[in-house]
């Protein structure tokens, strides 16, 4: 269980999970300045996804208003596979709120708001994945809401994308963009 201003973490308890076990994140506001990476190969597996998840009823909030407006600040860049995040809500980044680049995930009941991009893009981390075989797949994005995302020339203003360089089988189940 993580706690804003806590011992742990959450960059360190992403590093340190197993399949199959949780990171719970207590109600609060968590403030971040720099990008959580969940990186490239820190996967889970279709029988054990590594998760993190608001610890009960709680409202834990990932604030990045930290950062400034800048395309390479990213609230979370999520390039592992087989994770599953469910509750957190996540505002105030550079830019995306979350860029999904990973295989299998799946996003639950998460708020993405005030963000200096899209809430959240499916496109890839790596740039030297040229081929849709690279590129993030077959993720599922479930009950989220994505709102008043925009950067400060309102040119950048998507509430969810899947775009310039996402897979196939992605999905975008009961979400709203307000």
């Amino acid at each position: 269980i993580i706690e804003p201003n806590g011992p742990v973490t959450l960059a360190q308890a992403i590093k340190d999970i197993q399949p199959g076990k949780t990171i719970y994140l207590k109600g609060g506001t968590y403030n971040l300045s720099s990008t959580i990476i969940i990186a490239e190969g820190n996967n889970g597996n279709a029988s054990a996804t590594k998760n993190i998840f608001a610890y009960g009823n709680d409202k834990p909030v990932l604030d990045f208003s930290a950062m400034s407006e800048n395309s390479s600040n990213r609230g979370i860049v999520l390039a592992g596979n087989y994770w599953h995040v469910k509750g957190i809500t996540i505002q105030n980044a550079g830019d995306n709120g979350m860029l999904l680049a990973g295989n299998n995930n799946k996003i639950e009941g998460c708020l993405f708001r005030y963000n200096h991009d899209t809430g959240l893009q499916i496109s890839r981390y790596n740039s030297n994945y040229t081929t849709i075989d690279k590129w993030p797949s077959n993720n599922l994005i479930i009950d989220c809401i994505s709102t008043e995302n925009k950067d400060s020339t309102l040119e950048n203003a998507d509430g969810f994308a899947a775009k310039l360089t996402s897979g196939r089988g992605n999905v975008f189940r009961n979400c709203k963009a307000l």
